[in-house]
């Protein structure tokens, strides 16, 4: 079907645009762009800046790192020189200390021998434990020395390991071990 248009064109009804831009309807969204960029400037701006700062900051503080280096190098010299001064101390003590705990352990045990008990032997395993071997005639003198050793003061907690009989030549001997613990305080004066 075919339509004929029958109004002259005046008579036509003109369209309207949906939207009519004017003058004033522009400002708004230029304002607002305008700030947007202007807050987008100063916080740039102000990054730039404490950049600049913080990095002249930080030169200033390698300058002055720089500057006490040799200072600082020093320090840790005389530091650890110290240390191994303090190392040294140390193990002089600990020999002036243990110096005459090996004459004063032998003394005491000699005090603690009865009549008629030989002593063989006497290990010292590191500084609380001793162990001391020996013969003598009766089990009577082992337990003498026994009771002997545990009223000392150097030492505690002594047991008796072994006490068995064997011949030395024409004669009927007991041999023992007795163990026993030295009292760090009395040894280490």
């Amino acid at each position: 079907m075919i339509r004929i248009n029958l109004l002259p064109r005046d008579g036509k009804a003109q369209r309207r645009p949906a939207f009519k831009f004017s003058g004033g309807d522009l400002v708004l969204p230029s304002l607002i762009f305008a700030a947007t960029g202007l807050v987008i400037a100063g916080t740039a701006l102000s990054q730039r800046t404490r950049v600049a700062a913080l990095t002249h900051s930080i030169a200033d503080v390698e300058a002055q790192s720089r500057a006490l280096a040799p200072q600082i190098a020093r320090v840790q010299r005389l530091a650890q020189e110290r240390a191994e001064l303090d190392l040294r101390l140390g193990i002089i003590n600990k020999l002036q200390q243990g110096r005459t705990q090996s004459v004063r352990l032998m003394d005491e045990l000699a005090r603690c021998v009865p009549d008629h008990l030989w002593l063989t032997g006497a290990t010292q395993d590191g500084a609380s434990a001793l162990s001391v071997e020996g013969v003598t005639f009766s089990n009577l003198v082992v337990s003498d020395f026994m009771s002997r050793l545990e009223r000392s003061s150097m030492f505690a907690d002594v047991n008796l390991d072994f006490a068995d009989f064997d011949a030395r030549g024409d004669r009927a001997v007991v041999k023992f071990r007795v163990t026993c613990k030295l009292t760090p305080d009395e040894t280490a004066n």
